[in-house]
């Protein structure tokens, strides 16, 4: 019994009422988060998961839905141009 992602999750709150997807609790790579399959949020490492309301897991699908997907980090700088400019 490996912990893939065939490990049952750690904690479970039903139908959430926008996406009408089961919210769950699971073990991620940075620690458990709470996701209805399409919006994750990894839960606060103040937070113990015991303590986790249906309510607020529930809330913080909904406030990370309306932030919108998170920006990508990108590392590179801009392509191209830089090179051309300091070839002048």
């Amino acid at each position: 019994s490996s912990p893939s992602s065939g490990a049952p999750p750690l904690a479970e709150f039903g139908d959430d009422p926008v996406s009408e997807k089961p919210i769950v609790v699971k073990d991620g790579r940075f620690g458990p988060y709470i996701t209805d399959g399409v919006t994750n949020i990894t839960v606060p490492g103040s937070m113990a998961i015991e303590e986790l309301t249906r309510e607020q897991a529930i809330e913080m699908l909904a406030d990370k839905r309306a932030k919108g997907p998170a920006p990508k980090k990108t590392t590179r700088r801009a392509p191209a141009k830089r090179k051309v400019a300091a070839g002048k």
